[in-house]
């Protein structure tokens, strides 16, 4: 009888420990911290959806959840539990606006949550894909985990992906907005790294924002990305077809990258883009031969000198020749 006795304390008191321990297991689980992946996220006062808003979370908000719903629940195309914050503010937050965060490894969790807002770095994006307000949130977010970090592709690219978000910003202001707020303080804030583009009729990002920017991470592999990006960005203003303009651009976007970097991995993809552009300057060259005169074609000859040779450079050299027979 005794032994019978024996035996079921120690049975009750594993049974105890076991659940004791999975309850401990699973609460420290979703207290981890966690990071808001989400724009203007909504806090409400219950875990459902139909609850009053009690406030809204910024993209990027680190938190810690005290409580977690006790069922899983669909909202859109997720499904997810219910988690209870206190800070920021104290409300109920969905969780397939959340993923968990890495406290260890900040800057690379900063970069992929605005990585997956803007994709992949090198991308040319060339018009809107995000709202205004969206656009604001992440470009502030990733401004501030740049200042933070300490390593330069991280930095490096943060600051990249910064420059973009803004850039989304404002292909979002709407037409003739641009004066009003929020969109003209937003502006103003922005200072010189903007410009007034007349003819597109809205603001850009300044090319030579970007090739500053290059600069600084020329030692970093992500410095050959933003010389990239800082080719495609826009000049403002037109050549309306003279020849000598049209070259003077493709001078200082195509080849202000080839002369940065010869060797670079988009020396390819740039010479090909610039061969586009001279083979339409080939077919005009014959009735501007005045305006070919006007091409510094010695500087062409020094950006290309440094580059590896390839049968996409000769083609490059083979249609400024020809250009240049009608100078």
């Amino acid at each position: 009888m005794q032994f019978i006795l024996r035996t079921i304390t120690v049975l009750g008191f594993c049974l105890a420990t076991s659940f004791t321990s999975s309850s401990a297991e699973s609460t420290a689980a979703y207290q981890a911290p966690k990071i808001v992946v989400g724009t203007a996220v909504r806090v409400r006062a219950n875990p459902k959806v139909a609850s009053a808003e009690v406030g809204r979370l910024t993209f990027g908000t680190v938190l810690v959840a005290q409580q977690r719903s006790p069922h899983q629940d669909t909202v859109g195309a997720k499904k997810d539990y219910w988690y209870g914050v206190n800070t920021p503010i104290k409300g109920w937050v969905f969780g397939g606006l959340l993923q968990d965060y890495d406290a260890k490894n900040p800057d690379k969790t900063a970069l992929q949550l605005v990585r997956n807002k803007l994709g992949q770095a090198q991308k040319i994006i060339d018009s809107g894909q995000m709202g205004f307000n969206d656009a604001v949130e992440i470009s502030q977010f990733a401004q501030q985990a740049a200042s933070k970090s300490k390593a330069p592709e991280l930095a490096g690219e943060l600051q990249l992906a910064y420059l973009q978000a803004v850039q989304q910003g404002l292909y979002a202001i709407p037409l003739e907005q641009a004066k009003k707020p929020p969109y003209s303080t937003w502006i103003k804030s922005l200072g010189k790294q903007v410009f007034y583009h007349e003819l597109a009729g809205g603001y850009y990002i300044d090319a030579r924002i970007l090739w500053k920017l290059a600069d600084q991470y020329k030692a970093a592999q992500i410095g050959d990305v933003i010389a990239w990006q800082a080719a495609h960005a826009s000049l403002g203003g037109e050549c309306e077809g003279f020849l000598g303009c049209i070259s003077y651009r493709s001078q200082i976007t195509q080849g202000e990258y080839l002369k940065r970097y010869p060797q670079g991995r988009y020396v390819i993809p740039m010479l090909e883009e610039l061969n586009i552009v001279l083979a339409d300057m080939a077919k005009e060259a014959p009735n501007q031969r005045d305006d070919v005169k006007e091409i510094d074609f010695a500087l062409w000859d020094k950006i290309l000198s440094p580059v590896k040779p390839s049968p996409t450079l000769d083609k490059t050299q083979q249609l400024l020749k020809k250009i240049k027979s009608y100078k």
